[in-house]
């Protein structure tokens, strides 16, 4: 499954049917084209990205940030609380207990591909060994803080693997 953010409105859309050649955006009606290269087409293996064409993505765990910071935050707020009330071993247990969750997540949830330039995210694919672990510097040159036109990008040199 992709998801990615039409380029003209923003509206979230996702699909599943890879042999179209472009997805019509149902909020603003625009056409936006689907890149999908027969290599993902017959290997389900995401090479370049659909929407914008870019070439450099990265995996990460399929996890969703907001919860994974809320279960630390109510963890240490628990801790907290057990430990000013002097059962500093049951706040121990709750921060063991959190980090044991969270290992167990990390080795359950399977990873997402995710475009450096547009953020389009790809669920479901077969492993691709040239799309590695996030890169800040990567990040910073596809797609800068600084969005202007024509602005200076201090990480357009960034290393190429």
């Amino acid at each position: 499954m992709i998801s990615f953010r039409c380029p003209h409105c923003s509206a979230e859309l996702s699909f599943n049917d890879l042999s179209r050649e472009e997805s019509p955006c149902p909020k603003c009606g625009t056409s936006i084209p689907l890149r999908v290269t027969e290599r993902m087409r017959k290997e389900n293996i995401v090479d370049q990205c659909v929407i914008c064409g870019l070439e450099k993505l990265y995996v990460q765990k399929d996890f969703n940030r907001t919860l994974g910071a809320s279960i630390f935050i109510a963890a240490a707020v628990i801790s907290l609380i057990l430990y000013g009330k002097q059962m500093v071993v049951s706040s121990f247990l709750v921060l063991g207990a959190a980090a044991a969750a969270d290992y167990l997540l990390y080795m359950m949830l399977g990873e997402v591909t995710i475009c450096y330039r547009c953020h389009s995210q790809y669920r479901q694919v077969s492993p691709n060994p040239h799309n590695e672990a996030f890169e800040l510097g990567l990040a910073e040159k596809y797609d800068p803080l600084d969005k202007r036109k024509d602005a200076e990008n201090p990480a357009a040199e960034w290393k190429q693997h």
